[in-house]
């Protein structure tokens, strides 16, 4: 008895207007904020440990935990392009949106897959692989 009202009640779902509306598929495409690259505001950088300057200038930044993460520190990386002022959080799909024309996609797309592979240091070319890769796309 109670799976044949339950059946009931799901083809009721299905069947329904208010849940499935096909106009709703051809709804303009909105840019959502996800698309766009929002600068860090109110920096300090003094409270910034430059990393490495290339291609891209790479800070460090830690902070005191929490409990949560048993006051450890926690540590974020953000990274600036060179000639501008302004910084970012330093991953991948921010890299990405920055050199979304030539190669320098090209690189970004083909040797790094997460973000952890961002900060892989390079000991032969004494740098971090993200610069020297830039660095050979745009030798400027």
């Amino acid at each position: 008895m109670k799976i044949f009202k339950f059946s009931i009640i799901l083809l009721a779902l299905l069947f329904s207007r208010s849940l499935v509306q096909a106009g709703s598929f051809n709804a303009p495409n909105i840019p959502s904020t996800q698309d766009s690259l929002i600068a860090i505001k109110h920096l300090k950088l003094s409270g910034y440990k430059v990393l490495e300057r290339g291609a891209i200038t790479i800070y460090e930044r830690q902070r005191p935990g929490d409990k949560l993460n048993l006051f450890k520190p926690i540590i974020t990386h953000y990274f600036s392009v060179k000639g501008s002022s302004k910084i970012y959080l330093f991953t991948l799909e921010n890299l990405k949106k920055i050199y979304r024309n030539g190669r320098a996609f090209e690189v970004l797309d083909t040797r790094f897959r997460t973000n952890s592979d961002l900060l892989v240091y390079d000991a032969i070319h004494q740098q971090y692989s993200i610069n020297y890769y830039l660095s050979k796309v745009d030798p400027a």
